[in-house]
């Protein structure tokens, strides 16, 4: 898997810019975190989880998100690939060819925590 992913650079600046591997990910870790509303921690591994492979300017990238409960997980799942894949284009300029969104748990609404005390 290559490690960088290249940016051209435009007619006006000369040059190109390389970004590591992890800087996609972190930036498609911020972008389903923001859409998807719920961080959990799954055994060692904290969701959202994001892996990206890169090649050029285009990515596959697949993420593991949590829902929050009642809220379908669809619609999380297509609120995060929306949010992933916008972000990675808009701030670093790479084309997603590939994006699986993984709701691989489900964390209590705020609605149900304060239903859960007054009982």
């Amino acid at each position: 898997m290559p490690e960088t992913a290249e940016i051209a650079g435009t007619a006006e600046i000369p040059g190109r810019v390389v970004l590591k591997d992890r800087v996609l990910v972190k930036v498609a870790q911020h972008a389903a975190a923001e859409a998807s509303q719920a961080g959990v921690r799954r055994g060692a591994r904290r969701l959202p989880d994001v892996d990206v492979e890169v090649a050029g300017q285009r990515a596959r990238v697949r993420t593991r998100v949590a829902a929050t409960w009642p809220e379908p997980a669809a619609d999380v799942a297509a609120r995060v690939r929306d949010a992933v894949r916008g972000e990675l284009q808009r701030l670093v300029g790479v084309s997603v060819d590939d994006l699986v969104v993984t709701v691989a748990a489900v964390a209590p609404g705020a609605g149900r925590e304060a239903e859960r005390r007054v009982r």
